[in-house]
């Protein structure tokens, strides 16, 4: 599959996860599918401290094979959902020791801009359920996007490559199963 086609089918996935979500939001995907997790990974205590506070927040809910939500088209960067991991009993603790392990993706503003791009052409073919106006002008990387209000309830991090040996080995001790 061509990364146009991985891609429509990642923003379908997004979409039925969260129905409401708008252009803002699609933006913040794109850009965490280039650039992963690099943003919160700057700062090692607070991203240990704000995690363990959301995972305290988190209800325990979902199934198992929500957890990961693949989210650039080779594959290799993806979310992975705190209320599935509650369920399947990780610990926050080895969480975030592997998340704050992880290699930094280092992605390339013209990566984000070709991805972006491919997103505009995908909603001008009427592919994707928003207006065309509305996905205008996201293209600058300037500032990290938030989710829209209308996006729904979120509680996830960033995994940079699914495809790291470490990164398999504790999904697999969790019982995550990676797409």
């Amino acid at each position: 599959m061509d990364d146009k086609a991985e891609l429509l089918a990642i923003l379908e996935d997004e979409f039925r996860r969260h129905p409401a979500a708008g252009p803002q939001d699609l933006r913040k995907l794109v850009y965490q599918s280039v650039f992963g997790g690099d943003h919160l990974l700057s700062n090692l205590d607070r991203f240990r401290a704000g995690l363990t506070i959301e995972w305290s927040q988190v209800l325990p809910s979902g199934g198992l094979s929500s957890a990961i939500q693949p989210i650039s088209p080779d594959g290799r960067v993806a979310r992975i959902h705190l209320a599935p991991c509650k369920v399947a009993g990780v610990d926050v603790d080895d969480l975030a020791d592997m998340l704050l392990a992880q290699r930094r993706k280092g992605g390339e503003r013209a990566a984000f801009e070709r991805r972006w791009r491919a997103v505009v052409e995908l909603v001008d073919e009427g592919r994707l359920p928003i207006s065309v106006a509305a996905s205008r002008g996201l293209d600058q990387i300037e500032g990290l996007p938030h989710h829209s209000e209308t996006y729904g309830p979120t509680a996830y991090r960033v995994i940079n490559d699914l495809h790291e040996p470490t990164v398999i080995a504790r999904l697999r001790a969790w019982g995550i199963a990676a797409p």
